[in-house]
């Protein structure tokens, strides 16, 4: 993997809570790598009585009841389906899509996670939609689910712990998706042992949090993404732990980016070369949080993404 470094020393866990966060849209030039380096901080969670909003709290879970409803064929592209979906999370339905890709499989599966944009403004096929199919085309099959508070997805009545609420959501599609596969329906030809997770800015977040409890994940992409709070509350309790995390990591973020400080990225770049980890780290110039699509960037970056997925999802 490329590695150049950087130096820059923070904490690589990141307390609970709401973070309020910002997503624009674009493509654009430019590409250069770079690394950090740092060390890991743990927060010991009390074991008598688990937080509810703690990782061990999660862990202890159990995800996946209820189905996996397919709504509707959405639309049929040259590459893949589109399919309208539904399933339960904490007594909420969520709302997303799935792309199959054409052929007979078996396919990688893919998990791709949105950003925050304000409800008022959220459409199921928003920005992150040219991410997950510009990956379905090269032949994985990509679940983008709206999280809880993003409609049409259900609101819970009283948000507590937004950041815990998200992980739920995609640790349930995930449980169900793994029932699903093999079985007659869309995720027939589903190949769930091959499994990769990406997200951005907000979904970057989660993406980490889900890949602290999910062991099978072996492929992370993380693209301009929420790693610490926005102010200056002292650190919690942990929501991600990159000593337990195995999978390789695609790390991107804008030099440019006024909503995520690349520093973050910088951080989380530094503490997985500290640990030992697989890893690429891509800092773009002239890149906001969401890279302009006037130039190459994103297309660099798709491009990025799909021959990382293809290095450790493929065949």
């Amino acid at each position: 993997m490329k590695r150049h470094f950087l130096t820059i020393g923070i904490i690589l866990l990141i307390s609970t809570g709401c973070v309020p966060m910002v997503s624009t849209s674009g493509s654009s030039v430019s590409s250069d790598n770079s690394v950090a380096s740092t060390a890991p901080v743990s927060i010991p969670t009390a074991a008598s009585e688990l937080n509810p909003y703690s990782i061990e709290a999660l862990a202890n879970k159990t995800y996946g009841e209820g189905e996996l409803t397919v709504e509707y064929l959405w639309e049929r592209q040259e590459d893949f389906t589109r399919y309208y979906i539904t399933y339960p999370s904490d007594g909420l339905t969520i709302h997303g899509f799935v792309d199959i890709p054409e052929g007979d499989g078996p396919f990688p599966v893919v998990i791709a996670l949105h950003g925050y944009i304000p409800a008022a403004e959220y459409e199921t096929l928003d920005y992150s939609t040219r991410y997950a199919d510009s990956i379905a085309r090269q032949g994985y099959i990509v679940l983008h689910p709206n999280m809880r508070n993003f409609p049409p997805s259900d609101s819970p009545g009283r948000i507590r712990d937004s950041l815990t609420g998200y992980t739920v959501d995609v640790l349930n599609l995930l449980a169900l998706v793994r029932q699903s596969a093999g079985q007659e329906g869309i995720f027939e030809n589903a190949d769930v042992e091959r499994l990769g997770i990406w997200g951005h800015s907000l979904g970057g977040g989660i993406a980490l949090r889900v890949a602290t409890l999910v062991d099978e994940i072996d492929a992370i992409v993380l693209y301009a993404a929420v790693t610490q709070r926005y102010n200056e509350t002292p650190i919690g309790l942990p929501v991600y732990d990159l000593r337990v995390i195995d999978a390789p990591f695609s790390i991107h973020h804008g030099f440019d980016d006024e909503t995520v400080s690349p520093a973050w990225t910088e951080t989380i770049c530094n503490t997985l070369e500290e640990l030992g980890k697989e890893y690429e780290c891509y800092f773009y110039e002239g890149q906001p949080h969401t890279f302009l699509r006037s130039g190459s960037s994103d297309a660099l970056l798709i491009q990025r993404t799909v021959e990382f997925f293809d290095q450790y999802l493929g065949d």
